[in-house]
């Protein structure tokens, strides 16, 4: 149990003083200076029990709502007989996850390696195609985010990076989402293309029509890789089990992120193709993960897999989405001296106000009504809305009312 404290005031000060006291000022500014207290489906509660719809979710990493009961029962299924593991020593439920993720993930997308953080499988995806391919230059794209380390945080578009960290690993290069850029840009020294299917750090940024086709076709004729980083798209999120299959377009590899862990474990995964697992036959344990693919982990993730599956919830993301989308298109059209309009897929839906103070001021009245949302870190006109993909639709009209009221 974590220690007690007596009041609220007493963990911020120490938040303030011991984390991160900017960050703290700023959410206060936002409304939402509050600490966490209980947690339930897509409901958050501060300490003194006022409730709050999280249309968050960890920036919409997390898929499931909050404590689902499958979720908590497998987990403390698996804390009956297992803990962490030993990331190079095989277990049963390493391999498990392994083969449920090959026989649901699209196309030959047969391999895993697991990681904690979107981040890290991003870095692991990224050290794979340079092993493989024996190239050293990668292809991202301007407001791509794809991580907080050395290849996560180089192939992101954050103009920061260079100033405050760099030197940057070299030879990754970010080009405009454009085709005619990405032709010219590929060539034969390219070891992959790294891409999100929406961008959503960047404000629920939607790629032109057919670009990953032409990402795929460009790729393929220069022996460069394909990699989707899915960290914030898949698993039902948008509306379909994984973006890239609303193009019919299958990467190389699929990087997929916290969802991964039913919103009540740490694990994440890269699920590549068996012709570039050729490398890793070659140089295994090339790549370490201390806590990737903890046993207990693997368990939680099989049965957020298996309730998600199941239950189609790719379906009730596509209809509560679209009923989220217009009640907010709809707001954004009655006040458009403060907001541009919404956009998004499924339950990822960015709201552009007419500027960062007017998303400002419009999260702080969101949380004065019940709703947690923020805006993008690299959009900050853009508040987004990524509630949990079994949200329900009483839940979708009550977070609507509330939104509704907001604008006022």
């Amino acid at each position: 149990m974590a220690q007690s404290f007596e009041t609220e005031k007493e963990i911020i000060d120490i938040y303030k003083g011991r984390i991160n006291g900017p960050h703290v000022e700023r959410m206060e500014a936002l409304g939402l200076g509050f600490v966490l207290g209980k947690r339930e489906g897509a409901k958050i509660y501060d300490m003194s029990g006022k409730a709050y719809y999280d249309c968050h979710c960890s920036g919409g990493q997390y898929v499931l709502g909050h404590r689902h009961p499958d979720m908590v029962a497998a987990l403390r299924e698996a804390l009956k007989d297992l803990d962490l593991g030993n990331f190079v020593m095989i277990s049963t439920q390493k391999g498990a996850l392994a083969k449920l993720l090959a026989d649901t993930a699209p196309g030959d997308l047969k391999c895993v390696v697991y990681g904690v953080g979107r981040g890290e499988s991003n870095e692991f995806a990224m050290k794979l195609v340079r092993g493989f391919t024996g190239r050293e230059e990668i292809v991202a794209f301007k407001g791509g985010s794809h991580g907080q380390t050395g290849f996560a945080l180089s192939a992101s578009d954050d103009p920061q990076r260079e100033k405050m960290f760099g030197p940057l690993i070299p030879q990754i290069k970010h080009i405009p989402l454009d085709a005619a850029e990405l032709r010219k840009a590929v060539s034969d020294k390219t070891a992959a293309v790294i891409v999100e299917p929406i961008q959503s750090d960047a404000g629920v940024v939607m790629l032109p029509d057919g670009f990953l086709a032409e990402a795929r076709k460009v790729c393929d004729q220069h022996g460069a890789a394909l990699i989707f980083d899915e960290g914030a798209t898949s698993l039902g999120r948008t509306g379909k089990l994984f973006e890239c299959e609303r193009d019919c377009v299958t990467p190389d590899i699929l990087v997929l992120g916290r969802g991964l862990g039913g919103t009540m474990y740490p694990i994440t995964a890269a699920v590549f193709t068996s012709r570039l697992n050729r490398f890793l036959l070659t140089h295994p344990l090339i790549h370490l993960s201390t806590f990737g693919g903890a046993d207990v982990g693997c368990m939680v993730a099989m049965a957020a897999i298996r309730h998600i599956v199941k239950n189609k919830l790719w379906e009730n993301a596509e209809a509560q989405g679209k009923r989220l989308l217009d009640g907010l298109s709809g707001i954004a059209a009655a006040h458009k001296d403060k907001f541009v309009g919404a956009r998004g897929a499924g339950l990822l839906i960015g709201l552009e106000a007419v500027g960062p103070t007017a998303a400002d001021a419009y999260v702080k009245s969101l949380a004065a009504n019940g709703v947690v949302a923020l805006p993008a870190p690299g959009a900050p006109s853009v508040i987004r809305f990524t509630p949990p993909v079994d949200v329900t639709a009483s839940e979708i009209d009550a977070i609507l009312a509330a939104a509704k009221a907001a604008a006022v």
